[in-house]
């Protein structure tokens, strides 16, 4: 899980190394306390990038705080979700939004192998 996830400290540089090396479109946002506070995705960094920012800024700016997510894991549910809204990565939290699992594209293509 620790591929998908960056702390708000990070830089748009780094954001960009951890999106490359978990072949992902998107990072997940955790504060100190391993509470998702937000998502940032390339086109997120793509718009800040344009508007003026540079690799060295902080991701404070530019996370996002409206994401979606799941307090169980329900696959059917996420499979809805990964077609619908075309999101390549969902986290499952608890009810302190404390990240517990996360299910990806390849989870949703070995779930519906199995159907």
């Amino acid at each position: 899980m620790e591929k998908y996830c960056i702390s708000r400290d990070y830089t748009i540089k780094e954001a960009v190394e951890c999106i490359e090396e978990n072949n992902n479109r998107i990072v997940l946002v955790l504060n100190e306390n391993k509470k998702v506070i937000g998502v940032i995705s390339q086109g997120d960094i793509i718009r800040a990038l344009l508007a003026g920012k540079n690799f060295y800024t902080r991701i404070d700016d530019i996370i996002r705080s409206d994401f979606l997510y799941q307090k169980e894991k329900d696959m059917e549910g996420a499979y809805k979700l990964f077609r619908k809204r075309k999101i390549t990565l969902l986290p499952i939290v608890d009810d302190e939004f404390r990240l517990v699992d996360i299910i990806t594209m390849d989870d949703i293509y070995c779930f519906m192998e199995e159907k």
